[in-house]
């Protein structure tokens, strides 16, 4: 995993700009788990949990939940705005989570499996999980993402421009399980499961051009090009010619 994510600058950002998971996903992961174990459900462990995107959601449905990851930073930003007393952060890795053998209801991964040895994970996972537990695996597709707007032509130039952006300015600057984040997901997420499906969820989000440049300083890739190059601002680059695209029909 690359390093930027155990900064403590690159944490504030990822508190501030990375979004939840959107409902319809979580809907998916609670209805999967009512198929298994009946309700209520007690206990659930979001790993590799960041600065808290997913696991607060998920205190909103079990008695407790526990959000892991390796990186103190992280687990800082995420111990900060933690107001809910049936939520608990804690520093660990994925291969060695801080709890009982067979004493949660689900194990939840959110935007993280391609950075993991998936199967390490899942021999803690098979550790930690109830009877019929279930483990949730799910993340943002990068191919694919478009933007909406009532303007054909502008969406499609906008789309254009953050192509260019994610796959020719930052194109040597992803690290390998980012380059192949798709196919991970949609192909090769191999777990040795017996009972496993797949989903995909459309997702459409209202996202101002300040969060997603903000979102866009939390990618690693563009972590990885500042460091090399600190004096470009490519941001600020990206920024102006989507003004330019909306405001001027260009």
């Amino acid at each position: 995993m690359t390093s930027a994510f155990t900064e403590r600058s690159h944490a504030v950002l990822y508190r501030k700009y990375r979004p939840k998971p959107c409902s319809m996903v979580i809907d998916k992961i609670l209805d999967f788990l009512k198929e298994k174990r009946k309700t209520p459900f007690i206990s659930a462990v979001d790993v590799a949990c960041g600065s808290g995107q997913s696991t607060p959601v998920l205190g909103e449905y079990f008695d407790s939940v526990l959000g892991c990851d390796i990186s103190e930073a992280q687990i800082n930003e995420a111990t900060k705005t933690n107001t809910a007393p049936n939520i608990k952060y804690c520093v660990a890795d994925v291969e060695h989570i801080p709890i009982a053998d067979n004493s949660v209801d689900l194990v939840t991964c959110s935007q993280a499996a391609h950075w993991l040895d998936i199967p390490a994970f899942c021999k803690e996972v098979d550790r930690t999980l109830k009877p019929f537990g279930c483990l949730a695996i799910y993340s943002r597709l990068r191919n694919g993402q478009k933007f909406l707007h009532e303007n054909a032509q502008i969406a499609a130039k906008l789309t254009d421009l953050f192509i260019k952006f994610r796959y020719d300015t930052l194109k040597d600057y992803w690290e390998f399980p980012v380059k192949i984040h798709d196919d991970i997901y949609t192909q090769d997420l191999q777990i040795h499961f017996s009972d496993c499906q797949r989903h995909v969820v459309d997702e459409h989000s209202d996202i101002s051009l300040s969060e997603l440049i903000g979102y866009l300083e939390t990618v690693s890739a563009y972590q990885n090009y500042h460091k090399e190059h600190p004096e470009d601002d490519i941001l600020k680059d990206l920024q102006d010619k989507y003004v330019q695209i909306t405001f001027n029909f260009v």
